[in-house]
């Protein structure tokens, strides 16, 4: 069994029986500031404030926060250098798509992915079961992009992220955008799920809440 759990934005916490990661850790955006939150090990794609506020995690974890591959508490780890942006960085920065492997699964968080991915770039990723992908625009690849991007990758689970919400003044588009260009969503009203081996054998939307 593999735990899920979203904070908002592009926080997560993946973690099963014999370890804990965080994603890109944020600081104050509008969502409920996690306290007490432990993890061994996170990762963040790139070094901007709601991102990467890695102080913010208690337990000592262990950090990836560049280009590698990595192996840490038994999880093998590898980082892919993208840009945040359509220019090759130069309105953003860069970015860094972070795979890791649980339980099992291959999972893929994109960061703040800025632009279409390579054939090239899709080759180097491999399989992938689980993918976390930005759908919100404006900062980023918007919905369209999004959906462009897990077609190529093909997933069997998506959870989309980095989508406007009541709490996030950002100027990005709701998560709405995105689910008018797939069929297959489950929407759950709450901030985090328990992936069976049930949950991998269908392709699936999974859309949680932050509360």
């Amino acid at each position: 069994m593999i735990n899920v759990k979203w904070f908002g934005h592009s926080m997560w916490k993946i973690w099963d029986e014999n370890v804990s990661i965080i994603t890109d850790p944020f600081s104050d955006i509008g969502y409920p500031m996690p306290e007490n939150e432990t993890a061994d090990i996170v990762l963040t794609s790139h070094d901007h404030f709601d991102h990467n506020n890695i102080q913010l995690i208690k337990g000592n974890p262990q950090v990836v926060n560049t280009e590698g591959k990595f192996e840490i508490s038994g999880i093998k780890i590898e980082t892919f250098p993208v840009w945040h942006d359509e220019t090759r960085g130069s309105e953003r920065g860069s970015n860094l798509l972070m795979k890791f492997n649980i339980s099992g699964k291959t999972f893929l968080h994109c960061g703040d992915l800025g632009h279409i991915c390579t054939a090239e770039m899709i080759g180097k990723l491999g399989k992938i079961d689980v993918l976390f992908i930005t759908v919100g625009g404006f900062y980023t690849i918007d919905a369209k992009t999004a959906k462009a991007i897990v077609e190529m990758i093909n997933p069997v689970i998506v959870f989309p992220m980095h989508f406007k919400t009541p709490v996030l003044d950002f100027p990005i588009a709701t998560i709405e955008e995105y689910l008018k260009l797939t069929d297959d969503n489950k929407q759950i009203s709450a901030n985090e799920i328990k992936l069976t081996d049930k949950d991998f054998t269908k392709s699936q939307t999974i859309i949680l809440d932050y509360k």
